[in-house]
């Protein structure tokens, strides 16, 4: 229910029952006086208020209704409702962010995609293509071991096999890109282009990936059919070399024998079958041998027996002699001389030269 509007109180007229009673008995009713309730001072408003000391706020004194007359009704009197103000703390304003534009967001996003692609292609390569090597079948290792007894420790390299005394003029080392035999084939047939100083003699060693060739390697590379057991009676090194002559450079085969006396059984058996045929890929000539051959023939130099052959091939003739435990086949009898003088330590003159070229026929046509 609202409250009622509270009327000015000039308006108000009080009125009893002993001046109803009056009016009626035709007695004037007497007036009474009006009171007023009394009009409180306004306070004094100070000239100034830079001397004044504020007080904390106190809400305003209620005004307090003056209290009815001695028999008269008690009056309501609503006093209006007084509301202080309510302070609401300040909140801190925050400052908005700007709004990033769409491109932006997209190309940090595309470049945190290629980073990442990028970074996975260096790991790839990194681990798969760069540590990448060559991959070797290592053999199965046994899980069990036996025990032995304590052994002496034994060398495992040799001293190398000493082919000459003061030989050779010059040393060539050729690496095969691949152990085959159109590769040593083609690599001995450049170096013998190459000129060198007439009359001496240059070594070419083999290798293969750093490992020089064992004999039986060279002669299944070359192409040179040796008889049944043949090599089980030589050392796996061997020497190859070059005469060098006026007609160009001339091959020559020195082996070491394990048994001298069976070395001599060996020749003498092959030179009556296939020696000719089965030595020829030694020259690297291209021409080919005639179908029927003269047999083998002797000479002596410095003393040591030499069988050669004329194969029809100028300046060239298969010559083979056996030194101490050496098996030497050389392509021309002029190396031979070179070969059997450094080995025996022995020289000899041109004009014993001459005359044992006269005594075999002219055996270096």
């Amino acid at each position: 229910m609202a409250d009622p509007i509270p009327k000015p109180e000039e308006d108000i007229i009080i009125r009893t029952m002993k001046d109803d009673l009056e009016k009626l008995g035709g007695v004037p009713a007497k007036k009474e006086e009006k009171l007023v309730p009394p009009i409180p001072p306004k306070p004094i408003t100070p000239i100034s208020k830079e001397a004044v000391f504020e007080s904390p706020k106190t809400p305003p004194p209620i005004p307090v209704a003056p209290p009815p007359p001695l028999g008269a009704p008690p009056i309501l009197v609503v006093l209006p409702k007084i509301i202080p103000p309510k302070e609401v703390p300040g909140m801190p304003v925050k400052p908005l962010y700007k709004v990033t534009p769409v491109w932006i967001k997209l190309g940090i996003i595309g470049l945190a995609v290629i980073l990442i692609a990028l970074s996975g292609l260096y790991g790839y390569w990194k681990i798969f293509i760069q540590s990448k090597s060559p991959t070797t079948v290592n053999p199965p290792i046994s899980t069990t071991t036996v025990p032995t007894l304590p052994t002496a420790s034994t060398a495992t390299t040799t001293a190398p096999i000493k082919f000459f005394n003061k030989l050779p003029n010059k040393s060539v080392t050729i690496d095969l890109p691949s152990k085959t035999s159109t590769a040593l084939i083609q690599a001995l047939k450049s170096e013998a282009k190459i000129e060198e100083t007439r009359a001496s003699i240059k070594q070419i060693k083999i290798t293969y990936q750093g490992k020089p060739l064992t004999t039986e390697e060279f002669f299944n590379l070359m192409s040179i059919f040796a008889p049944k057991n043949f090599l089980s009676n030589y050392e796996n090194e061997f020497v190859l070399a070059f005469f060098n002559q006026k007609e160009g450079a001339r091959p020559i085969l020195i082996l070491r024998a394990k048994n001298k006396d069976l070395t001599k059984t060996q020749m003498t058996d092959w030179e009556k079958m296939t020696l000719a045929s089965d030595i020829f890929p030694l020259f690297l000539s291209d021409s080919e041998l005639p179908k029927t051959l003269p047999s083998f023939k002797s000479y002596l130099f410095t003393g040591q027996p030499v069988r050669y052959l004329n194969i029809n091939i100028p300046f060239t003739s298969l010559n083979y002699a056996i030194y101490n435990n050496f098996l030497i086949f050389t392509a021309s009898s002029a190396g031979m001389f070179v070969i059997l003088q450094d080995l025996t330590g022995q020289s000899v003159s041109q004009n014993y030269l001459e005359n044992l070229k006269a005594s075999i026929n002219e055996f270096v046509k």
